[in-house]
């Protein structure tokens, strides 16, 4: 059976955006500490997910589990019929695929990379290092660090003083975005329960919207 094919024509945001709040009086020093405290950084979830790329797409349900200890991810998302779509893991920078679809593996091992890599930076990059530096706006902070070969810009904005965007480029070139949306408590943690990537280097887009959260499992599996 081939894969659910979407059309991939222009849309509107599918999720609500932070409102504007005033950070005049924000500690920026204390801001990532304490959005590093708030957020869940080790869990497994059940999403729908949309894929996005050169002008088709396909959609199906995703299980993911990540583990941030072991810098570990796995996602392997299929259709509502049980057809699995793709599958791939990674775990401390190691990249694998588990399956890919024709219309992804014709494009080889560099679109596995890419898949992987963005994974680890959708799930992977929470935590800011002491040198990141902070450019400070009415309504929102920009904090950059150089990751390996990369300039990494974490913005956070609206009333909580959330995540909502992460952007990574080399020189002037934007490789890809990240946006977070709608972030819901579940046991204590925060959760983006949207989630937008763009990769500009490969012209695709994911779409993650999560349905269900369960706590890491006692043996990690990954």
């Amino acid at each position: 059976m081939g894969l659910l094919l979407l059309s991939a024509g222009c849309s509107t945001i599918p999720f609500k955006v932070e409102p504007d709040a005033d950070f005049s009086g924000v500690d920026s020093g204390q801001l990532p500490r304490q959005f590093d405290r708030q957020v869940g950084q080790d869990f497994e979830q059940l999403q729908s997910v949309v894929f996005r790329f050169f002008g088709k797409g396909f959609t199906g349900i995703g299980y993911l589990s990540v583990d941030s200890t072991t810098k570990s991810f796995a996602l392997s998302c299929m259709t509502p019929a049980g057809i699995t779509l793709f599958s791939i893991k990674g775990k401390g920078g190691v990249v694998e695929s588990v399956f890919l679809p024709p219309q992804l593996e014709k494009h080889g091992e560099e679109m596995t990379q890419s898949l992987g890599k963005d994974m680890q930076r959708i799930y992977l990059n929470w935590t800011l290092p002491a040198d990141a530096t902070v450019k400070k706006h009415r309504h929102y902070f920009d904090y950059e660090v150089e990751e390996g070969d990369e300039t990494v810009r974490y913005r956070y904005a609206g009333p909580r003083h959330l995540l909502v965007e992460k952007c990574f480029s080399k020189g002037w070139w934007t490789q890809c975005v990240v946006r977070y949306y709608e972030y819901k408590n579940f046991d204590g943690k925060l959760y983006p329960t949207g989630i937008i990537l763009h990769n500009k280097k490969f012209h695709y887009k994911m779409i993650l919207r999560l349905k269900e959260i369960y706590p890491p499992r006692t043996e990690k599996t990954l």
